[in-house]
């Protein structure tokens, strides 16, 4: 597991998280962004003209569905998406960490809900990928993502990390990833005894 390429870790975290309910896995994925939260949640610019929550609100009802609270999904799904978009956009890379952290989240309500949420109205048609697509499933398309936000690094591709190593992100993304892999497998090996 030392010489594991990102993708082959990738591999390694979706093979443990098989071994899971699909109720350890959300919990699992939450433990892992639940730090990430705070960033979002100080985040209170308006962003859209009719806002159904602030983003400190949609914070704090996804909290409350982590918990297993009723919480209108789709409001905080459309007021996260909503951060994702406007702040990826900006050259800020502290704001595309924001934005990360805000894509993971609804990403991960959409696994808790079990079915596709309202989205801002800017994505309309277009709202599949909130997450990079390069990993074998959901669970590890977010801890893709994950790797990087956790990091403080703004996403890149593992290949395009590969090509310009100059820049020094995939190790950190790596050593991120080995992280998860053994919070997975301990907490995997900690909800079957």
């Amino acid at each position: 597991m030392a010489d594991a390429t990102y993708e082959e870790l990738l591999g390694l975290i979706d093979e443990l998280a098989e071994r899971l309910t699909p109720r350890a896995r959300l919990a699992y994925l939450y433990g892992l962004m639940a730090p990430l939260l705070d960033r979002v949640e100080r985040e209170d610019e308006e962003l859209s003209d009719d806002p159904v929550l602030s983003t400190p609100d949609a914070v704090r009802d996804l909290r409350k569905a982590a918990a297993g609270e009723p919480v209108d999904l789709d409001a905080v799904h459309e007021q996260l998406t909503d951060v994702g978009l406007c702040y990826s956009e900006d050259q800020d890379p502290e704001r595309h960490l924001v934005a990360q952290s805000a894509y993971a989240a609804a990403a991960w309500l959409r696994l808790l809900a079990g079915r596709k949420l309202r989205t801002t109205a800017y994505l309309q048609g277009d709202d599949e990928d909130l997450v990079p697509p390069f990993a074998p499933s959901a669970f590890t398309r977010i801890v893709d993502l994950l790797a990087w936000a956790r990091s403080h690094q703004v996403y890149v591709h593992w290949e395009d990390a590969l090509a310009h190593p100059e820049d020094g992100a995939l190790p950190v993304a790596i050593r991120e990833l080995r992280a998860m892999h053994a919070e997975i497998g301990g907490f995997g090996e900690a909800r079957s005894s």
